[in-house]
């Protein structure tokens, strides 16, 4: 104990997640392994058994024993993680404990990057893997509800390794500046799930003159891939997961009408961005091969999320169906499982209809419709920058 310092009230803190309170009464020479008659525990065992893991990290910081042992007990911080399943205590815990010590058990920990986890399938996903132990940063457009998210996300999952990066993918030089915040901010990333999605009922061009949904289902997903791939080949193994859509095989590409939305149809259209994403996978997956990086696509299953709601395209009866229609938690099981399972390391351009691979449509093989593509696409961004 120290003159000023408390440490009952710092073991208090510790449980409820004061991390400044904490800090106080570390800073007034309280000693992090003391464990009181009275309570037979320590700070760090609370706190991994409450789940709060800043409070457990700055305990550990400030020379806390990740091995330290109850008093009258057999418990230390990885049994008390391990019993509660706390897969992010567990790896805190590694990154503080000797090699041989260390649970050998948990697979490697990802930082993941999610583009649009904010909502529907990709909050989902990024409590999915919250909750796997992982970090996770996601992308979003309004910074409060950002705030908002990332707290509630911390209090459900337990696991406090979550930020988000404001941002917006509707046009090509706002692509380019979160692509430089998340090369400057997140340069350890090793997993891109490229999740944001829009279903456009009305046509609309943004400020580049092209068609949103072919902007952000298509040409934002393709400049995060190409940006970032030295990021993520310098951390690999790493992964990209492209979340794609069944519709994908409804789709036509007119190279001249498509990104200007000069074809624009309320179905057809969404469609018609899938398709490109769906060709982008393919050819980047051979520019890729081995390097250590792979990128697939996915459908996630028929999800309710709200995507296409619109009084022009929601009909009564297409209300009803949806209420059948599975949850976002549902949908977020198969990206989960692509981005991080170990058993499906190193397989690369293939398409999941959830978590069943299937073969390409016949039209995604044509070399010369790929080619097109990418020639145009090459021309649109080049252009843009000029």
């Amino acid at each position: 104990m120290a003159a000023g310092g408390n440490w009952k009230e710092m073991f208090h803190a510790s449980e409820t997640g004061d991390v400044e309170l904490v800090r106080y009464h570390l800073g007034m020479g309280v000693d992090p392994n003391y464990q009181h008659p009275e309570y037979t525990t320590g700070a760090l065992l609370e706190s991994i058994l409450k789940g709060q893991l800043e409070v457990a990290k700055l305990l550990l910081d400030n020379g806390a024993s990740p091995s330290i042992i109850k008093d009258y007990g057999t418990e230390t911080p990885m049994s008390i993680a391990i019993e509660e399943g706390n897969k992010a205590a567990i790896y805190l815990l590694n990154s503080y404990l000797p090699e041989e010590s260390r649970n050998k058990e948990i697979a490697p920990r990802k930082k993941i990057l999610i583009t649009g986890g904010n909502r529907g399938i990709g909050k989902a996903t990024a409590k999915n893997l919250l909750l796997e132990g992982h970090q996770v940063v996601i992308t979003i457009r309004n910074e409060e509800e950002g705030k908002l998210l990332i707290k509630n996300l911390k209090l459900e999952t337990k696991n406090h390794d979550i930020s988000f990066l404001q941002g917006d993918l509707s046009t090509i030089q706002s692509c380019y500046r979160l692509i430089e915040k998340i090369k400057t901010v997140h340069s350890d990333i090793n997993v891109l799930i490229n999740n944001a999605g829009i279903w456009m009922t009305e046509k609309q061009l943004n400020s580049d003159g092209l068609e949103k949904s072919f902007m952000v289902n298509y040409l934002a997903p393709y400049l995060l891939c190409k940006e970032l791939f030295p990021t993520l080949k310098k951390n690999k193994p790493a992964r990209i997961v492209n979340i794609n859509a069944g519709l994908y095989v409804k789709g036509s590409l007119d190279i001249e009408k498509t990104p200007y939305g000069l074809d624009f149809s309320k179905i057809k259209t969404y469609a018609n961005s899938k398709l490109c994403n769906v060709m982008f996978t393919i050819d980047f997956a051979k520019e890729i091969e081995g390097s250590g990086v792979t990128i697939n696509a996915i459908h996630p299953g028929i999800i309710n999320t709200g995507l296409g709601d619109s009084p022009q395209l929601m009909s009564k009866l297409i209300k009803l169906i949806k209420r059948f229609w599975k949850t976002p938690e549902y949908g977020a099981e198969a990206p989960s499982w692509l981005a991080i399972d170990e058993k499906i390391s190193g397989i690369n351009g293939k398409y999941y209809n959830e978590k069943r691979q299937m073969e390409y449509i016949e039209k995604v093989k044509d070399t010369a419709l790929r080619n097109n593509l990418r020639r145009k696409t090459e021309e649109i961004t080049i252009n843009q920058l000029q």
